[in-house]
């Protein structure tokens, strides 16, 4: 009486399971698309220094001048978080005009 106790308490078991896996793959993992990102300043190139430190105050207006060349001199370091691609994406371009390496995250 045991030995059929336990076969028929495994067997539902794995019948129960069986069917759940073939009925549903598992889903594929959706790759979300980012919508906002870091701008980072890596590093800076010292000849356009003051430029880049110029081109940062303007990004960022609630900045001074003084701040501005903190954050520039402070690299690596984040410029701003969590900002739109298209803005990010300009910002990018702005900094590295003046010689900033900026990479999005």
């Amino acid at each position: 009486a045991v030995v059929s106790t336990q076969s028929t308490g495994a067997a539902p078991a794995a019948a129960a399971a069986a069917p759940a896996t073939a009925a549903e793959p598992e889903p594929e993992p959706v790759v979300e698309e980012k919508t906002s990102f870091d701008v980072k300043l890596l590093g800076i190139n010292p000849s356009m220094k003051i430029k880049l430190i110029k081109a940062v105050k303007e990004a960022l207006p609630e900045l001074n001048l003084v701040a501005a060349k903190k954050l520039v001199e402070g690299a690596p370091c984040t410029v701003k978080e969590k900002v739109p691609k298209a803005d990010a994406e300009a910002l990018k371009a702005k900094l590295s005009k003046f010689g900033g390496d900026v990479s999005l995250e």
